[in-house]
């Protein structure tokens, strides 16, 4: 069924970006992206992707 996704990003603690899409039922791809212009800070994050308050993927990745 279609929806809303939740794509929240984390770095540590401190929530560095959260986004909201709806999405319609069916097959679908979409895309959430964040861009800092002047780097982003080295260390830890996580990407959680979320719908309806219930976790669907995360990722977790470095920034060296």
């Amino acid at each position: 069924p279609g929806g809303d996704l939740t794509a929240k990003w984390t770095m540590g603690d401190k929530v560095v970006d959260t986004q909201n899409k709806t999405v319609a039922a069916g097959p679908q791809v979409t895309e959430f992206s964040i861009s800092k212009p002047s780097g982003w800070p080295v260390g830890h994050y996580k990407l959680e992707v979320a719908s309806a308050g219930n976790t669907l993927q995360t990722r977790e990745f470095d920034v060296k």
